[in-house]
């Protein structure tokens, strides 16, 4: 596999260990057995309307691909993003403990405002911070372990229906996000990032 490392905005190999770079590849070879991948510049993506600097500074985004089905009748954002680790104090650790983790963007058709979706856990309690956003599931036992936040009820609503509700329930890992931004979603497991990873996060980008 070659990679164009001229296309990676302002990112060198010496950014990345050799296991680290050995996993790049290793993802870019078996997505693009199934997609069309692009390499693109930051800011030629979504990536800024939705998170600023000043927002989660913590997040450093490195590598980005375009990624469309070999139709191109759909198309996302793929991210390896770099996830800098901080002490109880809020200081930055040193740099080997910086994690690689992957983050996925997708541009939809209508504007749904501010929406939350999490996997019910246990010992989850934040939530309820939260309770003047949320939208009730209780009733509905398709859905009821799952947090939704909302600004607009009807505008959740409407994202959720029965297709999106089954491809949310049907994700096989428990500890994803999906928060929606007016028109763009993002999705990511906030894990280090794997071959694994990388393919559930595009199928979940591709269907829903």
């Amino acid at each position: 596999m070659e990679l164009d490392f001229r296309k990676l905005d302002v990112i060198k190999l010496f950014d990345f260990s050799k296991e680290e770079e050995k996993l790049i590849f290793e993802i870019y070879d078996k997505l693009i057995e199934s997609y069309s991948i692009s390499v693109i510049n930051i800011e030629d993506s979504p990536y800024n309307q939705f998170i600023s600097k000043s927002e989660n500074p913590l997040i450093i985004p490195k590598i980005c691909y375009y990624i469309t089905n070999k139709n191109n009748t759909t198309g996302f954002y793929l991210f390896i993003i770099n996830k800098i680790e901080t002490t109880v104090k809020g200081a930055r650790t040193n740099n080997k403990f910086d994690t690689l983790q992957c983050l996925g963007f997708k541009k939809l058709d209508e504007d749904f405002n501010f929406i939350s979706i999490n996997k019910k856990k246990f010992a989850d309690k934040i939530a309820g911070i939260f309770s003047s956003f949320n939208i009730n599931f209780k009733d509905d036992r398709d859905f009821k372990d799952f947090y939704v936040l909302g600004s607009d009820k009807y505008k959740t609503m409407e994202f959720l229906n029965p297709t999106r509700k089954e491809i949310i329930k049907s994700f096989p890992d428990e500890d994803f996000h999906l928060e929606i931004k007016n028109d763009i979603l993002s999705f990511a497991i906030p894990k280090k990032l794997t071959l694994n990873n990388a393919l559930i996060i595009s199928n979940f980008l591709k269907q829903i």
